[in-house]
């Protein structure tokens, strides 16, 4: 059968995420590790876990901005040329 996921539609790129972490009355087979769960606990996660359950496209906007800073800087590896398997 394998693992938990987080959501029930684990292949699909949405908020779902954030409105099953808050959600007490999710399938409990959801995984919702402390962590997760400290999203909504956290007085400065908190306001971003909240606008992302409530706003998708907030999510999404915030996503975009940060997966571009993180691709925009580069990685270093070690080794210089990678690993080869």
């Amino acid at each position: 059968k394998g693992g938990s996921s987080w959501t029930d539609k684990w292949l699909a790129f949405d908020n779902s995420y954030f409105k099953i972490m808050s959600d007490e009355s999710a399938d409990a087979e959801l995984l919702k590790l402390s962590t997760d769960k400290t999203l909504f606990a956290d007085d400065g996660f908190k306001p971003f876990a909240e606008k992302f359950r409530d706003s998708q496209d907030e999510f999404f906007k915030s996503y975009a901005a940060a997966h571009k800073k993180l691709s925009e800087l580069g990685s270093k590896f070690e080794p210089e040329d990678g690993i080869k398997i």
